[in-house]
């Protein structure tokens, strides 16, 4: 009898922006084209973005995954479906200065819509890889009751293999997303990403 997970990996990936993250992941393949991951992401950043306070906040989130993939012509397709637990950091902004005032415990859905595809090939036999990506993401404000609008992000990066097992993006990102009940917020975004995986297989 076959054993139903295949193989396990660990993606590392970082991601550099106007607001720090970085995250650890864990991805398990149950059948072709077909993985489910765990991981956790931290988050430093200011409120409203570039409008920097005298103060940042941080952000905890767990999250669970299943993706899909599949392919057109050269195209690879790849669909994400992510569920976050997520602990942020509140900020006091009628205290001067700004101060941290406890935290809060919220839960968000993310659907992620990936096309990636080689596009010229280099003299060291390397290719220069596109990528484009939309994800949208939906919060809620009690468990998983009340879901509303959170976050809509656009990117487009070109990419580089570095070894086997790693590679580098960069590119423009475009995140629109809802700070408040009146007030949505566009920020345009310098992407840079390191992605590096280990392969925890057992060699033949």
């Amino acid at each position: 009898m076959k054993p139903l997970i295949k193989n396990r990996s660990i993606p590392l990936e970082i991601l550099l922006k106007l607001n720090q993250n970085w995250a650890f992941s864990g991805l398990t393949k149950l059948a072709k084209g077909i993985s489910v991951g765990v991981g956790y992401i931290y988050y430093k950043g200011f409120p409203e973005g570039a409008a920097h306070a005298p103060i940042h906040w941080a952000e905890n989130s767990w999250y669970q995954s299943v993706s899909v993939s599949s392919s057109v012509g050269k195209i690879n397709l790849n669909q994400r479906f992510m569920f976050e637990e997520r602990t942020i950091d509140l900020i006091d902004a009628n205290a001067s200065p700004n101060v941290i005032d406890g935290s809060k415990h919220v839960n968000r859905f993310r659907y992620r819509l990936q096309a990636s595809f080689k596009m010229f090939k280099l003299k060291n036999d390397k290719f220069i890889m596109g990528k484009l990506s939309n994800e949208t993401r939906i919060r809620f404000s009690d468990g998983v009751s009340n879901p509303d609008f959170d976050q809509n992000n656009f990117c487009a990066l070109l990419g580089y293999k570095l070894l086997n097992n790693s590679s580098v993006w960069m590119g423009y990102g475009r995140y629109y997303y809802k700070l408040n009940s009146s007030k949505y917020v566009a920020s345009n975004l310098l992407h840079l990403n390191l992605s590096y995986n280990i392969d925890l297989r057992k060699k033949k």
